[in-house]
């Protein structure tokens, strides 16, 4: 049986495009972060699924495009499994340009999450997939930890957003395999009933 509640959210509209967000965050950021290469989001502009990541990895610069070596395999994989495509996703980050963890500061965070919030408004998806901690802390303002939140849906201004793991966390620790998959399958079923309804 149908949820209706499931859908009758709506999301919030936005006017702006996914090119103009990003030349506005290169202007403005290349005069914070000079000496730092941009990385942006890639794939449809016009995706039903948003895939949130942390920031670029070293594997990332060559291609120019997020989510590429052995994390951005894993990552297709991860997709492949519930049925997606990578291509039809539209992949991207919360710091658009190449560093770890520990060397993102309070000032990185404040420039780029208006950004990313922007962003996931232009592109409009019915799922974003948050990767980890600091997409989901960005992206619901909060302070729980990725253990604490992941696996149940949240609301994200009428979007549906469900926080896991990050591939490159399950290459480091294959235990949280298990915890993502059960957490794919819930938005593989959530995109299934989508369909269902507006088939109709």
């Amino acid at each position: 049986m149908n949820n209706p509640s499931l859908f009758d959210l709506s999301a919030v509209q936005s006017s702006e495009t996914v090119d103009e967000i990003n030349q506005e965050m290169l202007e403005k950021g290349k005069a914070l972060f000079a000496d730092k290469f941009f990385i942006f989001g890639t794939g449809k502009t016009d995706a039903k699924v948003v895939i949130a990541g942390e920031s670029p990895g070293l594997p990332d610069a060559d291609s120019e495009k997020p989510f590429m070596g052995p994390v951005g395999e894993l990552l297709t994989k991860i997709l492949a499994a519930i049925g997606l495509n990578r291509e039809e996703c539209y992949l991207t980050n919360v710091v658009k340009f190449i560093s770890q963890g520990d060397e993102i500061t309070n000032e990185i965070s404040k420039f780029f999450t208006p950004f990313l919030h922007r962003e996931m408004l232009a592109v409009n998806p019915k799922v974003i997939i948050s990767l980890g901690n600091t997409p989901t802390k960005a992206l619901l303002n909060t302070k729980k930890s990725i253990t604490q939140i992941r696996g149940e849906f949240v609301d994200y201004n009428g979007i549906k957003l469900m926080p896991t793991f990050n591939p490159a966390y399950i290459l480091r620790d294959p235990s949280k395999k298990r915890e993502v998959w059960e957490d794919m399958k819930k938005v593989r079923n959530f995109l299934n009933e989508w369909e269902n309804v507006h088939r109709k």
